[in-house]
């Protein structure tokens, strides 16, 4: 048989099809299945096809699908919340959705333009500024207390916990934290540490128990897939991490904005220690932690790395 006779269909947009039925079987409102249907149907798969003929798709472009199905249905949800259906949406509601969930706006709109174009809804404002999040360092006090509220708080789920307080202890960025694997974790009876840089950190007594908490609940993590993965924070996909956007979007849920939050510790940190220290410490390239000390004012500036015992 000639094996050019079958089209030949992206991987990606096999799992991400299989990702649509899935997500699509657990929508009971039969308006909302209908409408996601069409949007994935006569917009993202469209789009995709229309990529993947020019070569083979990422995980990117069927992640984004993903998030736009997920938060166009968490809209829609949240409209009949409010007692109105889409085609009855007032600028209003609009307005209310985008200044509550700041962080997932984007691909809400994405979703929002495709149903104006196609008269599912009226033709409303979409806002078209957007005040930029602000990324300078919080106040030293505002992070200890959010590093407080995440080690007391038992209501956010364990993963959330455990990242914000690796980025409001360590100043770890959300990219590193997602390629941890369990085996940087490393538990001698007495100090937990983790692999951070050159040596392994120490983890403080509330966040070692913590850490040892979420590590005897990993092997019960809800994606069986990932449960031999070895990633500290598995991903959906076997064998694949969690994705970075998923888990910011994670920290923003419980209160953490991961940039701020990290700009504030490596502020503090090179305050406490040598900024080369810090560097070899916690992974960061020596040119940035003394570039920050230099902006804190300092008192390391002047070290030198190496050995000073000569």
């Amino acid at each position: 048989m000639d094996s050019g006779i079958l089209p030949h269909v992206d991987r990606q947009i096999l799992l991400y099809e299989r990702w649509l039925a899935e997500r699509l079987a657990t929508i009971k409102d039969p308006e909302v299945h209908r409408l996601l249907h069409r949007f994935a149907t006569w917009h993202q798969m469209r789009r995709l096809r229309a990529k993947a003929e020019k070569g083979p798709l990422g995980r990117s472009p069927t992640h984004e699908a993903k998030q736009q199905v997920t938060q166009a249905g968490a809209f829609l949800v949240w409209l009949l919340d409010r007692g109105r259906t889409l085609d009855h949406c007032q600028q209003a509601d609009l307005d209310a959705w985008h200044t509550e969930k700041y962080a997932t706006r984007r691909p809400a709109q994405v979703f929002l333009r495709w149903c104006m174009e196609a008269d599912t809804m009226p033709r409303l404002v979409l806002p078209t500024h957007v005040v930029k999040q602000d990324q300078t360092p919080m106040h030293q006090h505002r992070r200890l207390t959010l590093l407080r509220r995440v080690l007391n708080d038992d209501s956010p789920p364990l993963r959330s916990r455990v990242a914000a307080a690796l980025v409001l202890l360590y100043a770890q960025p959300v990219s590193r934290i997602v390629r941890l694997t369990t085996d940087d974790i490393v538990d001698d009876g007495t100090t937990v540490t983790v692999r951070l840089g050159d040596p392994p950190s120490p983890l403080p007594a509330p966040v070692a128990d913590l850490m040892r908490c979420y590590l005897a609940e990993h092997p019960n993590l809800a994606y069986a897939s990932s449960r031999s993965s070895g990633w500290l924070f598995p991903g959906r996909q076997a064998g694949q991490p969690m994705h970075q956007t998923s888990l910011q979007d994670r920290l923003r849920e419980i209160g953490i904005p991961p940039q701020r939050g990290r700009a504030s510790s490596i502020r503090q940190l090179v305050l406490q220690a040598p900024a080369p220290v810090i560097a070899k410490a916690f992974g960061y390239h020596d040119k940035t932690t003394t570039h920050l000390v230099t902006e804190a004012g300092g008192t390391w500036s002047r070290y030198a790395p190496g050995d000073h015992k000569r």
